[in-house]
């Protein structure tokens, strides 16, 4: 859950951005990345990251945009440190609708299966950061890097670091680079209004990548949310089982691990 604090003083902002503040300051709604989200009551998301570490997501949600799939950027800025200013996007995200599990797996495959239908071919779309990372750690030495096993969950729990050391490797050539993914497709990232998907939001993973990486996250968005792993049939069932090849989620959870 992201914190929400009251930030009346927006100083802090280089003096161009203050226009997106209006009057009655700024709601912190900062997640667990080291990134700072503040929404205003004038209808604007503002983050600010390190110098540099937004221009990904600033093509990214633009691009989300150009295809009906997410909020409005509206104005990018790379100073002291990365701005990136994007509109309200109407409705809300999928966490607050946990009272209808059934309706939440429906809209999720909804989001997913049109984020995933789109057009790549010929598409100058970059590949996803998550999918980059992932070949990297295929590519590095078993010992490097860190191993969690936090990512997993039944039934694509594998066992010691060395059961996805293998997987991993026996398994990358199962992923393929030619869809366009969200790259962290959890819950909180979705938006519904009136009861249909309406947008994606917080993109910058997003590419060119795999689309069971997208469901393995959804998945685990799910269990995670409800505490069970009892509508990941349903989800998948909604989404459209012909279009998922199982075998490839175990292959995910052990990059993810390495990730």
């Amino acid at each position: 859950m992201m914190e929400q604090r009251e930030k009346n003083d927006h100083t802090q902002l280089p003096e161009e951005l203050q226009r997106f503040v209006g009057t009655g300051g700024l709601t912190d709604r900062s997640g667990h990345s080291s990134a700072k989200v503040y929404e205003t009551r004038a209808g604007f998301f503002i983050k600010c990251d390190e110098l540099g570490e937004l221009a990904r997501e600033h093509r990214m949600t633009d691009l989300f945009f150009r295809l009906g799939l997410g909020p409005e950027p509206v104005r990018y800025l790379s100073a002291d440190r990365d701005y990136l200013v994007t509109r309200r996007a109407p409705g809300r995200d999928l966490t607050k609708a946990l009272d209808d599990p059934v309706c939440v797996c429906r809209l999720l495959a909804d989001a997913l299966k049109a984020l995933h239908t789109q057009p790549t071919e010929g598409a100058a779309i970059p590949v996803s950061s998550r999918y980059e990372r992932y070949m990297a750690s295929a590519d590095g030495p078993f010992s490097g890097g860190c191993y969690d096993p936090s990512v997993y969950m039944d039934p694509y729990r594998l066992s010691s670091r060395e059961e996805a050391w293998e997987v991993m490797q026996r398994g990358r050539h199962l992923l393929r680079c030619d869809t366009l993914i969200h790259g962290d497709a959890c819950l909180p990232n979705v938006i519904e209004e009136n009861g249909a998907f309406r947008s994606f939001i917080d993109v910058g993973m997003g590419g060119l990548g795999d689309r069971h990486i997208d469901l393995y996250w959804a998945i685990w968005s799910l269990h995670y949310n409800f505490g069970t792993d009892a509508y990941a049939d349903a989800f998948l069932g909604f989404y459209g089982r012909e279009s998922v090849r199982e075998e490839t989620f175990r292959v995910v959870a052990a990059f993810e691990a390495f990730g």
